[in-house]
């Protein structure tokens, strides 16, 4: 049973019940851009693009970079669509996905994101603090990156107005520093001997495509912004597309620049051939430090607002969704997300989980794309984006995010899966209460009317016959033993429908339904049952069971059985006498359930068959083997068991019997039983202590007699175990 961890609901879309509403600072430019160009921008572009020319030429290098960008604007495209059709609250790409396929895989998918941008605020500073190694060799490269990581840390806490002002003016160093690149040249042209690729030993294609791949990632630092921009459903869109075709326009005039200026071995063997290409060399190193530092700051303001979003959740400690200061930022989060990422600088070699690290960002853009994907091909009402993208688009960009995964390390991707999973795992155990709708109601609709329509449209045959049976619980709370059967009836292979019908006054009882439907539903939660609840209010029980039993399903998917247990006070009123003959009329087939009078563990082990009409006989044959095959009955014997009036005749019923088990691939025992009694008589004494006991019958004239029933009471009072009566108005086939 699942534990319900969450007694409130969880906030919708329009923001963080409880929370202070947000103050929407930043525009599309400050907000998204400027983060996304900075995070995409940086030490690929300064020391490995050169190495990737050398290694691949001019031709093939522009090839990679076509072939990432693509799935990069995908991605952006993926994310542009979802960001248009739903107000987006903070923590951007987990919000998305939260809201789009539920909090389970929102939370297996947030969890990692969350890490992967604390974790990366360590990388990136590790990567400046070497570059610094060679003007300060004395001084220990912890302290120093502790240092930066303090003044990081500051400028955060005071506001996020100040990190993103510091941020842009950064860009204004990265600017100036690409200026002075390709402000520089060096007068021979050497595109054409850097045309053509050129690998060294233990390099090809997709191992120097796998190295490049990280330089164009980096297009959800804006969206981790979400909920502190002003209009997120505009900025995102715009600022991540403007940040994807600009960067990708600088990587191609870079990539021309470093084949026309610089020799193969310079460039293979040279990480910073960019400073000895510029006008002004040390403006190189400064692009670099601010390239480094500005991912540091996008990082280290996204990571807090992923991490207070999973605690708005519930999925961390709602302490840490705090926020704090005269502007609300989101400081213990930030506490917090620095903390691990001091603790990842003090472990200092980071080489072996930062492939790890990298796929956690491939699987959120992956996901990404396949909740934009779902979502277009559901086709929800609901889904009207501004910002329109063909399913096909997103599927793209996520089936290329697992392929580029597989290409950086394949260990790494299965260990990032297996991680996902668990999480996955572990969130679904618990229950949450959302406000909000996911996409997976839509999918599985979907997906019913599509099996539905193909069903409808197929040969029905009785081959393919599966129990789907209307039960009249009333209340499963009362019946358990009705409801118990008619599961173990159902065994996981077809469907229950669990009926309740309140019978009187319209206008009281009408009141009643909604009630008794959360009842049955929980109920059916609580019992793991593959059941529908149905609730009807009916001027009298005998109508309600006619009209339940004729709109009861959807088009191919009706119940071909109805269920109901045998009740002493109603005979006495000839209203079960009634509801029998009306199920009887409208010819579906009818399993009459007497409860025991014995524990269950006090009767035989058997389960009797009683063979009388060949189309009676079929279905109980089937509903002995459907009981036997669940595990608590697996241990019961199946007796088919007919009566003989000559014993002349015994060896012939033995071999139908037998042929008849043969036939139905069932293991079981053929009894011919020769009496010359009543058959009731001669039943209630071979299956007196049998556990269960099927037996045919048929009640036409129910209509006529006056009391039909009182030799079917006489009957169950001489049997110890549970009873089936049986009428079958369709032929199943045991062949």
């Amino acid at each position: 049973m699942k534990t319900n961890t969450s007694t409130k609901p969880l906030p919708d879309a329009t923001g963080s019940k409880g929370s202070s509403k947000q103050s929407g600072k930043f525009g599309t430019f400050s907000g998204v851009f400027v983060p996304n160009v900075l995070t995409i921008l940086g030490v690929i572009l300064f020391m490995r693009t050169g190495w990737v020319v050398g290694q691949a030429g001019v031709y093939n290098t522009l090839i990679i970079l076509v072939l990432a960008n693509s799935i990069t604007l995908l991605t952006s495209l993926s994310l542009s669509a979802i960001a248009t059709n739903t107000k987006v609250g903070g923590g951007g790409a987990y919000f998305l996905i939260s809201r789009s396929l539920g909090l389970e895989v929102g939370g297996s998918i947030g969890v990692p994101l969350f890490l992967a941008q604390a974790v990366s605020v360590a990388f990136y500073i590790i990567g400046f603090t070497e570059s610094l190694i060679p003007f300060f060799p004395d001084i220990d490269s912890r302290l120093i990156a502790m240092t930066v990581l303090a003044i990081i840390f500051l400028i955060s806490w005071s506001s996020s107005d100040l990190a993103v002002k510091a941020q842009n003016l950064i860009l204004i160093v990265l600017v100036l520093a690409l200026l002075s690149f390709f402000l520089g040249f060096r007068p021979t042209n050497l595109i054409s001997e850097n045309w053509s690729a050129n690998y060294e030993p233990g390099f090809e294609f997709w191992t120097v495509f796998a190295i490049f791949f990280p330089a164009v990632t980096g297009v959800m630092a804006g969206a981790s912004m979400s909920g502190d921009l002003k209009d997120p459903s505009k900025s995102i869109p715009l600022g991540t597309i403007g940040a994807v075709v600009v960067t990708f326009l600088v990587y191609v005039a870079q990539i021309f620049w470093l084949g026309k200026n610089a020799p193969r071995a310079d460039l293979v063997e040279n990480t910073l051939i960019m400073n000895d290409i510029a006008l002004f060399g040390p403006l190189i190193y400064a692009g670099l430090w601010a390239a480094t530092i500005s991912s540091a700051i996008a990082s280290l303001l996204g990571a807090p607002r992923t991490l207070q979003a999973l605690a708005l959740d519930g999925v961390f400690p709602r302490i840490l969704a705090r926020n704090s200061g005269p502007k609300n930022e989101p400081r213990t989060a930030l506490v917090f997300s620095v903390a691990l990422a001091a603790g990842c600088i003090l472990l200092g070699d980071l080489n072996i989980i930062a492939p790890i690290i990298s796929m956690f960002f491939l699987a959120t853009y992956g996901m990404v794309n396949l909740v934009a994907g779902i979502e277009r091909w559901v086709a929800n009402p609901s889904f009207r984006p501004t910002f329109k993208v063909p399913w096909i688009f997103s599927m793209a960009g996520g089936l290329g995010c697992l392929v580029v995964m597989f290409l950086l390390s394949p260990w790494a991707t299965v260990a990032a899966i297996i991680l996902m999973l668990g999480l996955y795992v572990y969130l679904t155990t618990k229950q949450y209460q959302t406000a909000f709708g996911d996409t997976w109601s839509g999918f599985w609709f979907s997906l019913v009317r599509f099996g539905l329509l193909k069903f409808y449209k197929s040969s029905q045959h009785v081959r393919n016959w599966r129990p789907v049976l209307l039960v009249l619980s009333g209340n499963p709370r009362v019946r358990t033993k009705l409801v118990e059967f008619g599961s173990l009836f159902e065994s996981k292979r077809g469907f229950l429908f669990l009926a309740q019908i309140l019978t009187g006054d319209w206008t009281k009882t009408i009141h009643r339904r909604k009630s008794a439907r959360e009842s049955i539903e929980t109920f059916i939660i609580d019992n793991d049952l593959s059941a529908e609840a149905i609730v009807m209010s009916s001027p009298d029980f005998e109508e309600g069971v006619s009209a339940i039993i004729q709109t009861c399903g959807v088009g191919p998917l009706l119940p071909n059985m109805v269920m109901v247990g045998w009740s002493e006070d109603t005979i006495k009123h000839a209203l079960f006498r009634r509801t029998v003959h009306r199920i009887l009329q409208l010819q579906t087939s009818l399993l009459l359930f007497v409860e025991a009078d014995k524990p269950e563990a006090e009767l035989d082990r058997t389960i009797d068959v009683w063979w009388g009409a060949r189309i009676n006989g079929t279905l109980m044959l089937t509903l002995a083997h459907l009981l036997q095959s669940n595990p608590e009955w697996k241990t019961c014997k199946i007796r088919l068991l007919v009566i003989v009036r000559k014993e002349s005749g015994i060896e012939e019923a033995r071999k139908n019997l037998e042929n008849d088990l043969k036939e139905a691939r069932i293991n079981g025992e053929a009894v011919p039983i020769l009496a010359q009694g009543a058959p009731f008589d001669v039943i209630a004494r071979e299956s007196h202590n049998s556990r269960v006991t099927f037996v045919g019958f048929n009640l036409q004239a129910l209509a006529e007699d006056e009391n039909p029933l009182q030799d079917y009471e006489n009957f169950m009072k001489a049997l110890n175990g549970h009873i089936f009566f049986i009428k079958n108005w369709q032929e199943l086939t045991l062949k």
